[in-house]
């Protein structure tokens, strides 16, 4: 009888720990959630971050000039 009570016992702990177990993941998964919500915010606000790129940039001069269409 004592076996079959400390089998019983060990059962109750090891459902109990993955109760716990399940309880922290979730909790870890909502904070991993939040974290990376809260990045996006940061990268919107940060202008060196989040800057709509220049188109040209990466032209050389007359390639500029053609895009103007001589304008200047």
């Amino acid at each position: 009888m004592q076996q079959g009570n400390t089998t019983n016992t060990t059962k109750q702990q090891q459902n109990k720990s993955a109760q716990q177990n399940a309880g922290t993941q979730q909790s870890t998964d909502e904070n991993v959630k939040a974290a990376h919500e809260q990045a996006e915010a940061d990268i919107e606000q940060d202008p060196d971050l989040n800057s709509e790129p220049d188109p040209t940039a990466d032209l050389d001069e007359g390639e500029i000039a053609r895009l103007d269409n001589g304008n200047n």
